[in-house]
C-alpha cells in the first residue's frame, strides 16, 4: 500500500484552473465540483443515504438540508405516482 499524503489546496486549484483553460470551460470553485457530483447522483436516483455517506455527512439530515432543492423533481415524481393511483384501479373489485 502506498503512503498517502495530503494535497495542498493551491495545487488542486492550479491544476483545476489549468485544465479548465485547456478545455476552454468556465472556471468554477472546487466546492462547486462537490455540488455538481451530488446533483448528478441525486438526478440519477442514487440512494440519499449512500450519497450522504459518500459526501462524508454523519447524518442523512445534513445532506437533505443542504441539497433539498435537488430533490424537488423526485418529489414531483412521487406526487405523480400518488395522483395516478386512482387511475390504476380496476373495475374488478
Amino acid at each position: 500500500m502506498e503512503n498517502i499524503f495530503p494535497v495542498c489546496i493551491n495545487t488542486l486549484t492550479n491544476h483545476k484552473n489549468m485544465n479548465c483553460k485547456l478545455a476552454d470551460v468556465k472556471q468554477i470553485r472546487l466546492h462547486d465540483f462537490r455540488h455538481s457530483c451530488t446533483s448528478l447522483l441525486v438526478n440519477k436516483g442514487a440512494n440519499v443515504q449512500v450519497v450522504a455517506k459518500y459526501l462524508g455527512h454523519t447524518k442523512v439530515e445534513e445532506t437533505l438540508k443542504t441539497y433539498s432543492h435537488l430533490f424537488t423533481s423526485t418529489l414531483d415524481e412521487v406526487v405523480a405516482v400518488i395522483d395516478n393511483l386512482d387511475n390504476n384501479k380496476t373495475d374488478d373489485v
